[in-house]
């Protein structure tokens, strides 16, 4: 047996177990010095008075928005002030340095760096300051008026405080709901467009008549209401309004909305775009990917689904090519039967599926925008739809498909004054015998 090993490694266990033991005790005291600062209920704060680096700020509240009062008058960003509310009205401090400190210069308290006045409804103001901060770590030595501890603060805490102007207003200077919005005109270049919607259905209107891309006129609906200033600047006169581009606007929109219109003016100066809304007094700065969703030439908004329904809310099939005709229902089980009833014959839920899915994925090559007479009618199909979630929510589709044209045909829909054109395809892939829809017969059983 080496006793030198068995030694070394009895020494070597005893270190590590002087080791855990110090490192326990340090973080139980630690922990056991973390604690509480202040405690107010947020809710009952409705002033905050703020002095930084940047300068010095006033916000009050007007329930349920915050607003600032200095140094200007506009809407606070209220995730920015509730971020305050949330850190400092209950304020949980990392380590008591001091408890009764005489010499505040060597936390730079003497001096503060940062003050923090809060202000709660029939209480007095409660200050709170910071002095130098850790290079480590980012925290910092913090005090609150009349009480003698300094205690550290976490680093996250001091950058809610460490805000300019711009980061503390609220950006988003175009209010628009999108749920509002029941119609939008807007010229770009030469290009004036104009939108509306009608039944839950966008339609284009100008320069020509369409259904619209509904994943379009949504997306541009979400970034009107989420655009935000990503700098401030008055307005001026026309003279000014030119160093912006808004002399020569490179776009211009208004929505209208329930309660009225919404305009913007967008321009360009070198890389940088600016906006302005109706009734501000300021100029915006703005992404330039803002202006992209205005898209000039209107066809790009065109609908080219033939037929908007999700296969899998169908209940209701009705079918004609030719002579062949055929109706199909789902029942509560999700099973196809035939309507009425074919004695013998069952529907086959593959071929039937298969049917809906290339209808529901028929996508026009082609538009016409002043059909004539529909040439004879090769096929027929109307389909009954059922929304899953609201079940109260039915809708029916109609296509008419003439007869294969050289490689196109022709569909239309009766709701609409235009027609689409479709790969010849479309037709072919149609029923049109009862053997394309039903079940193969069973074989006899043996004996039989």
């Amino acid at each position: 047996m080496n006793w030198k090993k068995i030694l070394a490694l009895a020494l070597l266990l005893a270190v590590l177990a002087v080791a855990i033991v110090y490192i326990d005790r340090k973080e139980k005291g630690q922990k056991a010095s973390a604690g509480i600062l202040l405690d107010i209920t947020a809710g009952t704060i409705d002033r905050i008075e703020l002095r930084n680096p940047e300068g010095d700020f006033i916000f009050s509240r007007r329930d349920p928005l915050w607003q600032i009062e200095k140094p200007l008058a506009a809407k606070a960003d209220k995730v920015a002030l509730e971020s305050i509310l949330d850190n400092f009205s209950r304020l949980q401090y990392d380590r008591l340095v001091a408890e009764d400190a005489g010499d505040l210069k060597v936390f730079g308290l003497d001096t503060p760096e940062i003050e923090l006045k809060l202000f709660s409804k029939g209480q007095p103001a409660a200050t709170v300051v910071l002095g130098v901060k850790n290079t480590l770590d980012g925290s910092s030595y913090a005090r609150l008026a009349g009480d003698g501890r300094v205690v550290t603060l976490a680093a996250y805490k001091r950058q809610d405080l460490e805000k300019g102007l711009l980061a503390f207003r609220d950006k988003k200077f175009f209010a628009l709901d999108p749920m509002a919005v029941t119609s939008l005109q807007y010229r770009t270049g030469d290009a004036a467009v104009s939108l509306a919607k009608k039944d839950e259905r966008w339609f284009l209107e100008k320069p020509f008549y369409s259904l619209v891309r509904e994943s379009r006129i949504s997306e541009l609906l979400s970034a009107a209401s989420q655009l935000e200033a990503t700098s401030f600047a008055p307005a001026g006169d026309a003279g000014e309004q030119a160093a912006f581009g808004l002399d020569r606007p490179l776009l211009t929109a208004e929505f209208l909305t329930l309660s009225g219109p919404r305009r913007i003016t967008v321009g360009r100066q070198g890389e940088s775009y600016y906006a302005r809304a109706d009734g501000s007094s300021e100029v915006c700065g703005i992404s330039g990917d803002f202006t992209g969703k205005f898209v000039p030439d209107a066809a790009a908004w065109r609908e080219n689904k033939v037929a908007r329904f999700f296969a899998y809310d169908a209940r209701e099939i009705s079918f004609q090519k030719g002579a062949f005709r055929v109706a199909l229902r789902k029942d509560e089980a999700g099973d196809w039967d035939f309507l009425p009833p074919q004695p013998g014959k069952k529907p086959d839920g593959e071929k039937v599926n298969s049917l809906l899915t290339v209808l529901a994925d028929l996508e026009a090559t082609g538009f016409i925008d002043e059909p004539g007479a529909l040439p004879a009618v090769a096929a027929r199909v109307i389909i009954r739809t059922e929304d899953q979630v609201d079940p109260e929510r039915r809708s029916e589709t109609v296509l008419e498909f003439a007869a294969a044209a050289g490689e196109t045909v022709v569909v239309r829909d009766p709701s609409l004054p235009y027609s689409y054109q479709v790969q010849r395809e479309a037709l072919a892939k149609l029923p049109a015998r009862m053997e394309d829809i039903a079940a193969a017969p069973s074989p006899p059983k043996a004996g039989k």
